[in-house]
């Protein structure tokens, strides 16, 4: 039997988070034997203070954490807190808009972004997508791997965004795109091989429901989830979001490869708040899961086969709740494009026309004034936002002179300072 529990926490206060943490840590049979060399693994996907405020695991959550485990850091010993952004930003910046560089004016800690940690190639012996992957030496030199997952839905993989998701923060820029589409779930599951966590502790105080990953709003829920079996985890994470776990591919072959239960018959839910009541909140949430094509936009969009979730077809869905998420007034109003994603069978006639994905194909008359193709398997949200505001006069909520400045400029230093150091 695995467990996860599931405990109230209305605000977030560090003390009340710290005394939560500590007891879950007893209650799941965690030894209070010292640790050396603990490492975080937090969901900081993307942070900005207008156009992502509920995308991370909050700094004042990270620093209850710390507080608990405390009582278990050795004298000497090191707490490291590591991750790799996305949207192609530098995650030291993304630190820093999180307000994690104010926690190490409290605690004695290191941030370390994936990118700058020393770099180890590890064979797979599980992988089906990837063979080896290459990390930092922070997510396999420890002797205590916690995760602190942010509680999101996720259009990308069908819905969920917790503990198993957090592994694509493992991965460096080139191999974390390589495959992100239909071989996404083997690919989150591979990585478990080496991302897997002593101890989960989730944030849900605030959830993030309903849009693009990055953008979507934060919705209050006032829960803390804590376990040591990711996929166990996850199952019940599923639940409370009303998704049947084992209609979630990547639950389903991290379940079949022996990582942990989907059946709630071998996992036992304690703490103070039961599954049923926490699932009244969230009945009437909606998580946005639906097909490109059934979202009402002033965009035609057709969908060829095989259907992408986790690839062009999701990721262009992902682009359009970015507008939906912080500029509302334009999901109706975006330009007339007809859109085709995917191998589509049949004629098109169009006056504009723009192809996502480099295998889009078209099997048919075309008949079209312009032609544009955005190419990319998938193609990335930093591409699609500048691809569409250059060719599609599409004024995209992340296109601001302070993302611009990181996603370049800073970028370059980030890249100027690994070559110097030898950590490229």
């Amino acid at each position: 039997m695995e467990k996860v529990i599931l405990r109230r926490v209305q605000e977030y206060n560090p003390e009340i988070i710290q005394k939560i943490i500590t007891e879950g840590m007893e209650e799941l049979g965690i030894e209070k034997t010292t640790r050396e060399n603990i490492t975080i693994k937090p969901n900081v996907v993307m942070a900005h203070h207008k156009l992502a405020p509920s995308a991370f695991t909050r700094p004042e959550f990270i620093g209850g954490l710390l507080r608990s485990l405390q009582t278990i850091q050795g004298p000497g010993s090191k707490i490291t807190i590591t991750e790799k952004t996305g949207a192609g930003m530098p995650t030291s910046r993304m630190f820093r808009r999180a307000g994690y560089t104010r926690l190490k004016k409290q605690h004695r800690i290191k941030l370390l972004p994936l990118e700058e940690d020393k770099k180890i190639r590890i064979h797979l012996s599980k992988g089906t997508v990837h063979k080896t992957i290459t990390t930092g030496i922070s997510i396999t030199d420890n002797d205590f791997l916690v995760y602190a997952p942010k509680l999101k839905s996720n259009v990308l993989s069908h819905g969920l965004t917790a503990a198993l998701k957090l592994n694509i923060g493992i991965l460096l820029d080139k191999e974390r795109m390589w495959n992100h589409n239909f071989k996404l779930d083997q690919k989150i599951v591979d990585l478990l091989e080496v991302g897997l966590p002593d101890f989960i502790v989730t944030d849900a105080i605030e959830a993030a429901i309903g849009g693009n990953q990055m953008t979507q709003h934060g919705v209050h829920l006032g829960l803390i989830i804590l376990a040591r079996n990711p996929v166990a985890h996850d199952a019940v994470c599923a639940r409370i979001l009303h998704l049947d776990p084992k209609k979630i591919p990547y639950l389903s072959i991290a379940h079949k490869r022996g990582y942990g239960p989907l059946d709630f018959n071998e996992i036992t839910i304690g703490g103070d708040v039961s599954l049923e009541e926490i699932q009244k909140t969230t009945k009437t949430w909606d998580l946005g899961l639906k097909k490109v094509d059934q979202v009402d936009v002033g965009m035609k969009i057709l969908c060829g086969l095989p259907y992408c979730t986790g690839g062009c077809h999701g990721v262009f869905l992902d682009w359009l709740y970015m507008i939906k998420d912080r500029k509302p007034k334009l999901w109706k109003k975006l330009p007339e494009w007809t859109v085709v994603i995917g191998k589509f069978k049949g004629d098109v006639t169009a006056n504009r026309l723009m192809k996502i994905g480099s295998c889009t194909d078209i099997q048919g008359e075309v008949k079209a004034r312009k032609r544009v193709k955005i190419k990319g398997c998938p193609p990335k949200h930093k591409d699609l936002v500048l691809f569409w505001f250059l060719r599609g006069r599409v004024i995209n909520p992340l296109l601001r002179l302070d993302l611009i400045i990181d996603s370049y400029f800073f970028l370059f230093l980030s890249w100027c300072k690994r070559l110097l150091s030898g950590r490229l």
